[in-house]
């Protein structure tokens, strides 16, 4: 995957070019994923299903928020588990992600998410909903990691995540912007909104969702970080990679230098070895993201990880489970 153009989310007039040349290709986009939705065979799981998604293409914490999502549910006394297409895997399943497993076999994000609970790579969604109804432990409820242009298996509870400070960008269609579908059409079948990112939420039109339920989070670090009062060299292969920086600085990082990779960039021994190369030239230390990490050969113990998490405020945090008790049983 490329880097996320810059275009998409500004606003002077080279940018609005770009956009209104590249229009026509949105619209085929959205012919496209009209075809999907209305021709698509779907299939209804006796599980609950749960959708954490966006409207943008990249990231908006999909998978640390399914994280905390997984953590509510248990705390509730549900027994979830983890749905994920594991992107850049080449494992198609439907298969259970155990120890044994690497990145390039299930992809990065389903290995951070087997850290937390059972999860079930399956690149069709309704034999891995079918593959966790068949297993022996009594799961209650699919937490899907991604989805909302999914259309093959039924959600009942859809969770719309966005970025406090990136919005929808420029609201156009890829390629023209970042949206995934139109957003009239895809704010329709929400019945809740996640603001994350550790921004004040900005004035958003959603005049079309007024009796959507809305829920802020923010961004926390798990653990206290032992080597702050170093310099870092700071990399990942984000699609937003500034958040990962900003995150750094808000929390008193001393950050000298930063390189950005592709979104889901495989590492080899190459691009490691020049990091090391260029942090040590400058007396600097390397951090990344846990998702960076997890692809990366590090024996010697080097790089650095930032660990996050997503959290609510105390008053967030009981209206969303009241939230998903009431959906759940309803």
């Amino acid at each position: 995957m490329i880097k996320t153009p810059e275009f998409w989310y500004k606003n002077d007039l080279i940018s609005k070019l770009k956009s209104f040349l590249l229009f026509p290709f949105s619209m085929i986009w959205i012919l496209v994923s009209m075809i999907k939705k209305n021709f698509v065979k779907k299939y209804k799981s006796n599980l609950k299903v749960i959708c954490i998604g966006n409207l943008n293409i990249g990231g908006t914490g999909k998978t640390p928020f399914a994280v905390k999502t997984y953590k509510v549910l248990k705390s509730l006394g549900y027994k979830p588990a983890f749905l994920t297409r594991g992107y850049r895997g080449i494992e198609k399943g439907p298969i259970e992600v155990k120890k044994i497993h690497g990145f390039r076999d299930v992809g990065d994000e389903a290995l951070l998410l087997s850290k937390v609970g059972t999860t079930i790579v399956s690149s069709n969604r309704c034999t891995g909903a079918n593959y966790i109804e068949s297993l022996k432990k009594d799961f209650d409820i699919v937490i899907m990691d991604d989805g909302l242009q999914n259309y093959q298996l039924e959600q009942d509870i859809k969770l719309l995540l966005i970025d406090k400070e990136l919005l929808f960008g420029n609201r156009y269609c890829i390629p023209a912007g970042p949206l995934r579908e139109p957003l009239n059409q895809g704010l329709k079948k929400i019945d809740a909104i996640i603001f994350t990112g550790d921004k004040k939420i900005k004035n958003v039109n959603l005049n079309l969702v007024n009796n959507i339920q809305t829920f802020n989070t923010n961004l926390k670090i798990k653990s206290i970080f032992k080597t702050k009062r170093n310099s870092f060299l700071a990399f990942c292969g984000l699609a937003n990679p500034i958040k990962f920086y900003n995150t750094l600085n808000k929390n008193n990082f001393k950050v000298a230098l930063t390189k950005s990779f592709p979104d889901h960039y495989e590492y080899n021994n190459k691009d490691i070895k020049k990091l090391r190369k260029e942090a040590n030239s400058k007396n600097l230390k390397l951090i990344t993201t846990e998702k960076d990490y997890v692809k990366i050969n590090d024996k010697e113990n080097e790089i650095s990880v930032l660990p996050i998490e997503i959290n609510f405020n105390r008053a967030d945090e009981d209206r969303f489970k009241s939230f998903l008790k009431e959906k759940l049983n309803g």
